[in-house]
């Protein structure tokens, strides 16, 4: 019986590679994969809500451009925003910080960025540099205008963008006389875009038809109507309620604006509304505690309400602060520690008062003040500048007769007394013809109520002033006759 053999090992060699051989025979190379071709990412959307221009729309162009990751349109977005808090305002430095990171890598965008650090905010910002500093920056944009707006004229961004940063520095940078020939050009030339007649429409009353359709067309375009409320209390026929209601609104819109509510403040202080004055500039201070304008609207308000010591004490802070409204904050200073009695305090600050401003109630308060001394002599010399420097200041007229009844002067007296009898006169009349006016002329009638209040008070109290003058005079008659 034969045994089979196992195969020779290079017979087996021989067959596995006659078999990978096949193998490989058969495998066909693989295709090469074509790269997926790249796709800008959409601009349209972003482009038209910069268009729109409302300050909504521009937040929301910002942030979708920096998602897509489209630096240009994420720079123009971020420098108009910008300029809108500037204009609003509200502080701008996040937005001007936003805009120079996104160009920190185009060089094109060094110019106009620098342009719009140069604009100035919101005189009711609140925000204001040494006088000096701000003298020089007001010069330096003016001198740079020309080279700045030729810049303008054809550059590497938006027209849209250029043009919205050229009726900017017009309306901001030039001169009064040139800015309104220029500003009607520019408009006349603008295109049909809601953010370029914004800009037109805030920049003068002469516009404010154009503003009010488009904050009628735009909803969202709250930011119209801090300037439509400006616009309300000027002209022939002011209204102070729409103005109100304009303001409020864009308070409403923007709570990081210091300016809004200090302009509503002003606004009820005008209206003797002082409780409501205080709670507007306190709304200002709380976002900026050393806002000048709401401090002194502060003191003014809380002296009307006679809170003296609270209004001393805001004065005082902005004395310390040595820059703004100083005259004023020493004169109400001054009157509200008189009406604590504390008169060598007062004397202190009436005299400083009079190295910063000088006016009729300047002299009134010295008088008072020395008439409390019993200086009467000075007392008369005060009260007697205060007329000279204002004919209609009846109370210094009434004051002065006053302290010449004390020194014996009694022709005298009788010819102070009897000018304050003259002046409340003409000024019972001045205040009787404003309210005939509010009666029969336009307006709210919560609007005229509040002015037919407000006339009424002060015709009330000339009154009663006048009868004081008159009762005096008649007084020291008796006694001259007698003598």
């Amino acid at each position: 019986m034969r045994h089979l053999r196992p195969a020779a090992p290079r017979v087996v060699l021989l067959l596995a590679v006659a078999v990978v051989a096949s193998g490989c025979s058969t495998r066909r190379p693989a295709a090469a994969t074509a790269p997926a071709p790249v796709v800008a990412p959409p601009t349209e959307d972003v482009e038209a809500l910069i268009e729109r221009g409302c300050f909504r729309c521009l937040e929301q162009a910002l942030a979708t451009a920096e998602e897509r990751r489209l630096p240009q349109l994420a720079v123009e977005a971020a420098a108009l925003l910008t300029l809108r808090a500037t204009e609003l305002g509200m502080p701008a430095d996040t937005w001007m910080a936003r805009a120079r990171t996104l160009a920190a890598d185009d060089s094109t965008w060094t110019l106009y960025l620098e342009i719009v650090a140069a604009i100035p905010p919101d005189p009711l910002r609140g925000v204001r540099e040494d006088l000096l500093f701000e003298t020089q920056g007001r010069s330096r944009a003016r001198s740079m205008l020309p080279l700045w707006r030729e810049a303008l004229s054809a550059g590497a961004m938006p027209s849209r963008f250029r043009q919205y940063l050229d009726l900017t520095l017009v309306c901001t940078v030039d001169t009064p006389q040139a800015r309104d020939r220029e500003l009607a050009r520019l408009v006349a030339g603008l295109q049909d875009v809601p953010l370029l007649h914004y800009r037109a429409g805030i920049c003068s009353g002469v516009y404010a038809a154009q503003l009010t359709a488009l904050r009628s067309r735009e909803p969202d375009f709250v930011d119209a109507d801090y300037a439509l409320g400006r616009y309300a209390l000027e002209g022939d026929t002011p209204d102070p309620d729409e103005a109100m209601r304009r303001f409020q609104s864009a308070a409403a819109a923007f709570p990081s604006s210091t300016a809004l509510p200090t302009t509503i403040g002003n606004l009820y202080q005008s209206w003797e509304e002082w409780a409501r004055a205080l709670a507007a500039y306190d709304s200002a201070l709380a976002l900026l505690p050393t806002h000048p304008d709401a401090r002194i609207g502060r003191v003014v308000g809380l002296s009307h309400l006679e809170r003296h010591e609270d209004a001393i004490e805001t004065a005082t802070r902005l004395i310390d602060g040595g820059r703004w409204y100083l005259g004023q904050a020493f004169y109400w200073r001054a009157w509200n520690r008189y009406n604590l009695a504390d008169y060598a305090a007062a004397r202190l600050d009436a005299d400083r008062t009079r190295t910063l401003m000088v006016n009729s109630a300047v002299f009134v308060l010295s008088g008072l003040i020395e008439w409390r001394f019993r200086r009467l002599e000075k007392a008369e010399s005060e009260f007697q500048e205060a007329i000279t420097m204002d004919f209609g200041q009846c109370a210094a007229a009434f004051y002065l007769g006053a302290v010449r009844s004390e020194r014996a002067k009694g022709p005298e007296a009788i010819a102070a007394f009897n000018q304050a009898r003259q002046c409340y006169d003409l000024t019972i009349a001045v205040w009787r013809k404003r309210l005939a006016d509010v009666i029969a002329g336009p307006g709210s009638p919560e609007a005229k109520a509040r002015d037919m209040a407000r006339y009424e008070r002060r015709i009330a109290e000339n009154q009663a002033k006048r009868t004081q003058a008159v009762t005096a005079m008649e007084e020291l008659k008796k006694v001259q006759s007698v003598k």
